[in-house]
């Protein structure tokens, strides 16, 4: 045989051999089972079914109310009006004498008293007055008349110091008609040279 038939030979007796031997199918691994989850902390599933049941929606909220207006407190009833005060002492009466040196219109230091005391009488009483001026009788009557004018202007400028309102004192003079005394001697002459403090309506 030459080479060429021994080649083809060869090449057969190869796939006969091969095709006699069974040859066993690959096989796969088996498959490793996947390792089991570890169970979930207990907050955890405690948070975890929180979470999936549905929240409660709140209740809203009640609106507010209205203050209710306050009541106005009732307006006092007015007061009765306080009656004037009654006069202490009955129009005409003198409440006060104040004395004066010979030819002087001056208010002495020692009738500060009687002023004072005169000056209470009224405020307590509320009274009007009328201050009479009076000299002795010597002199001409228009010089005396004017005298008196004087003597009674001193006494109203006192009670007016003295806080006496001066609307509610009147003035006026006699001169020497109206003594007090009508005897011939000092001590009367002294009692005539006067200003009467008089209550008047």
């Amino acid at each position: 045989m030459n080479a060429t038939m021994k080649g083809v030979l060869l090449l057969g007796l190869l796939v006969v051999g091969c095709a006699g031997r069974h040859v066993p199918p690959a096989t796969l691994p088996p498959e490793q089972p996947a390792p089991a989850q570890e169970p979930a902390p207990k907050q955890d599933q405690t948070m975890q079914k929180e979470q999936a049941q549905p929240q409660p929606t709140p209740a809203p909220k009640p609106a507010p109310q209205p203050e209710p207006e306050p009541t106005p407190a009732p307006e006092p009833e007015p007061a009765p009006a306080p009656e004037p005060p009654k006069a202490a002492f009955p129009s005409g009466t003198i409440i006060g004498e104040i004395y004066f040196d010979f030819d002087k219109y001056s208010v002495r230091p020692d009738m500060q008293d009687v002023i004072d005391e005169s000056v209470q009488k009224i405020k307590d009483s509320h009274m009007k007055v009328l201050l009479e001026g009076n000299t002795d009788e010597f002199g001409t009557g228009e010089y005396n008349f004017a005298l008196g004018l004087k003597r009674a202007l001193s006494v109203k400028r006192a009670l007016i110091v003295k806080g006496i309102p001066k609307e509610m004192i009147k003035i006026v003079s006699y001169g020497e008609t109206k003594p007090a005394c009508q005897e011939k001697a000092k001590e009367c002459y002294r009692k005539n040279r006067r200003v009467n403090i008089k209550v008047v309506d």
